[in-house]
């Protein structure tokens, strides 16, 4: 079939974006885009690379609630403008340190999603990324773009069907 991969992503967002504003309301309409970028991060990893690009992806949210944590220990000492781009910098240095999530687009990816959601969401503080709870931003996303990464699998495998 001519364009198999484009019928397969068209089908399977209609199915992500059903269950996401529906039946797994724990993604609902606040992170679902965070699940299409990881969505996009699996097609950047390569072919049939669904844990790298999971692990890769919360790998970046972790350090986003990390920049965070670093934020409200430094904010005393130099004002938040300055706090904030110093958190930044070295948590996305630290995108860099493990090999084995050595994927940087996916690993930044999971961090921009992340850092963005909780900017939006009023979430960049610390008590809301130490939270066990799943209104954690750092869980919210990871579980967005674990959904995500796995309809990139899917659609990678549906397309391969179709053709």
């Amino acid at each position: 079939m001519k364009n198999a991969l484009g019928v397969s992503l068209g089908i399977c967002a209609a199915v992500y974006t059903y269950l996401a504003l529906g039946v797994i309301s724990v993604i609902g309409a606040t992170a679902i885009w965070g699940g299409f970028i990881a969505w996009g991060s699996y097609f950047t990893v390569g072919k049939d690379a669904l844990t790298k690009n999971i692990s890769a992806n919360v790998f970046g949210a972790v350090l986003a609630g990390v920049a965070v944590l670093l934020y409200g220990q430094i904010i005393a000492f130099v004002g938040p403008e300055i706090s904030w781009a110093i958190a930044v910098g070295i948590t996305v240095w630290a995108l860099t340190i493990i090999p084995s999530l050595g994927n940087a687009p996916a690993n930044v990816f999971g961090y921009a999603a992340t850092f963005g959601f909780m900017l939006l969401s009023d979430t960049a503080r610390t008590e809301a990324v130490i939270s066990l709870a799943v209104s954690n931003p750092i869980v919210t996303m990871s579980i967005a773009m674990i959904v995500g990464s796995i309809f990139g699998f899917i659609s990678e495998k549906f397309a391969g069907k179709l053709s």
